[in-house]
């Protein structure tokens, strides 16, 4: 019987549960599955553990993000515009700006992508400083 490469495993053992002179085939298949098993379960708590840590990385980057200062005092959203932890859309979402709606700038992102703004709620957030998204109304 010809299986090609990829065939799922189980069909393999079908296979040869249904030829009695396998058991040596038979053997390494259960052996091998079983060791599959361990690998995905073991790669499964290594995500699990990395999701975890990079959660928590955000926060912890976002203080050593290079800014620059900007003659920019305020900007307006166009659209409905994420405020976030960081400057990246990898961020958490932490709040919305609605359109017309208007952020007191702090800063630009070193590559000019960010504004950082101060929160409705205190503290430090950002938006995109795309011109699609939000544009300078207010400056120094």
């Amino acid at each position: 019987m010809d299986f090609a490469p990829g065939a799922p495993l189980s069909a393999l053992g079908a296979a040869l549960g249904s030829s009695p002179s396998c058991g040596r085939l038979k053997h390494l298949y259960r052996r091998n599955a079983l060791k599959l098993r361990t690998f995905t379960l073991a790669l499964a708590a290594i995500l699990a553990v990395l999701v975890v840590a990079l959660d928590s990385a955000p926060s912890a980057l976002a203080a050593s993000v290079g800014v620059r200062g900007t003659p920019v005092a305020q900007v307006a959203a166009l659209v409905n515009l994420n405020i976030r932890s960081g400057p990246g859309s990898h961020y958490a979402v932490v709040g919305m700006l609605r359109p017309g709606h208007r952020a007191a700038v702090t800063g630009l992102s070193d590559d000019y992508n960010w504004w950082r703004v101060r929160c409705p709620w205190g503290g430090v957030c950002w938006v995109s400083a795309n011109p699609y998204y939000s544009k300078p109304v207010a400056w120094r």
